[in-house]
């Protein structure tokens, strides 16, 4: 269906006579399930189909479309990009649209159990996440649980060329647990996300989930002043999508919004600091045979021993920067304008493991989750991260738990740190393949 819409989609820009047109149509089939202490509370499904269209008339260009109904919805999805297009102010660093669509091979993107669910097996999942933690902890408890299991077929295609069609599933469970004792509470949300089952293990998520929420119990606010730092690789990929992604797109580059800006070729980062973008790696929900533009996904080095090589372009930015896309056009919807994003971010590890690193700290602590990095300053590279579930680590032991600090620190600084290591041991999730990352010293601001 999909394809037919693209089709359609293009056909009828044709007779508009309009200078260039695209079509991008997806299709979403998605399942949830939702838990909470009182048991399972909902059980949803269905599809939805959305199409963009972006259409060019000279340099006047605009993106218009929705959630469609049936396959005529897209004439007049053509019909209304067409009449705002030429009411438009021409762009005049407007060149084309991609004039070379394709796709490259990827795998583990694509699940028959995620794309044919048997409900009763994941009911089960849901109920062992939800009755586990008092299992495992007498003081646990797993207050909720989310769970969806998602099919997303895409086709895209323009004036220029035929039509491309992919699919891939997509995986994701959400558990919170919380710990209570003696008038204390702690809790500590966990997930899996991933476009396939292959490594899911719900024993060891919930597992996860209730040694960090029952560990982290009494936990309490330490001296401001300086700290080793250890972030788990979920912390860190938090720290990394508030920061260092924005910095690497060549939007926020080109609009002077990036502290990037002139710096390809420099040492940025540490020698020990390589960062790849891969829309191709197998097994990361970023992975996909060509972006949302149709030109083909690929490996690119951003930083290579901390030196930084480049940006991530869609056909836009490149075009201003006379490069080409580098395939990372994204759409925050299909009928949204396009702009460059990473696919997946993958950080190379170090040697050994978490807790070989814990046990050379003197003076520092451990951070499994933060909240408020979002609130950060990529146009600066100021970190700002408030600090909800961690321990402090004092001549290599764990002594007690701690929330309530601040991480204060300009990131591309503490990235550059003599002494900064990487675990070899690393996690994927969602769109990230991350070790832990220790910082030899760090501000923290607390009482």
């Amino acid at each position: 269906m999909i394809g037919e819409l693209v089709e359609r989609g293009i056909k009828a820009g044709s007779k508009y006579g309009v200078s260039e047109i695209e079509v991008y149509a997806v299709r979403r089939v998605d399942t949830d399930i939702v838990g909470t202490v009182r048991g399972i509370e909902r059980i949803s499904s269905g599809q939805r189909v959305s199409v963009g269209v972006r259409v060019v008339v000279g340099k006047k260009v605009t993106v218009q479309g929705g959630f469609i109904s049936k396959v005529d919805d897209v004439d007049s999805i053509v019909e209304t990009a067409v009449k705002v297009a030429r009411t438009l102010p021409e762009d005049p660093q407007w060149v084309s649209l991609p004039r070379k669509l394709g796709k490259t091979h990827v795998e583990g993107v694509l699940d028959p159990r995620v794309r044919n669910p048997e409900i009763e097996y994941f009911l089960e999942v849901a109920k062992q996440l939800l009755g586990r933690a008092r299992e495992l902890d007498r003081r646990a408890f797993t207050s909720t649980v989310s769970m969806g299991m998602s099919t997303i077929e895409r086709a895209i295609g323009n004036n220029y060329g035929e039509a491309h069609l992919d699919e891939s599933t997509e995986f994701d469970v959400f558990i919170n647990v919380k710990a209570v004792e003696g008038g204390e509470e702690s809790g500590y949300y966990y997930s899996y996300v991933a476009p396939t089952l292959h490594r899911f293990d719900p024993e060891q998520l919930v597992a996860r989930a209730t040694e960090v929420a029952v560990k982290t119990l009494g936990a309490r606010r330490i001296e401001t002043g300086n700290y080793e730092l250890i972030l788990i690789p979920r912390v860190f990929a938090g720290v990394i999508q508030s920061l260092i992604v924005p910095a690497i797109s060549a939007d926020s580059v080109q609009k002077g919004r990036s502290p990037l800006k002139g710096r390809v070729g420099s040492q940025v980062l540490s020698e020990r600091v390589t960062v790849v973008d891969d829309g191709t790696y197998p097994g990361l929900t970023g992975t996909k045979s060509f972006d949302d533009e149709g030109v083909p996904t690929r490996r690119k080095v951003v930083f290579g021993k901390g030196v930084l090589e480049g940006f991530l372009y869609d056909s836009y930015t490149a075009s201003i920067d006379g490069k080409e896309s580098t395939g990372n056009a994204f759409r925050q919807a299909p009928f949204a304008p396009p702009s460059p994003w990473v696919t997946n971010i993958i950080v190379e590890p170090g040697s050994g493991e978490l807790s070989d690193i814990v046990r050379d700290v003197k003076r520092g602590v451990v951070i499994y989750s933060t909240i408020g990095e979002w609130l950060s300053n990529p146009v600066s590279g100021l970190l700002n991260a408030t600090v909800t579930n961690a321990i402090y680590v004092e001549n290599g032991e764990e002594k007690f738990p701690v929330r309530g600090v601040v991480i204060s620190g300009n990131i591309y600084e503490l990235l550059r740190q003599p002494g900064l290591t990487f675990s070899g041991t690393v996690e994927s999730f969602g769109r990230f393949m991350l070790p832990a990352v220790y910082i030899p010293r760090v501000t923290l601001a607390g009482k």
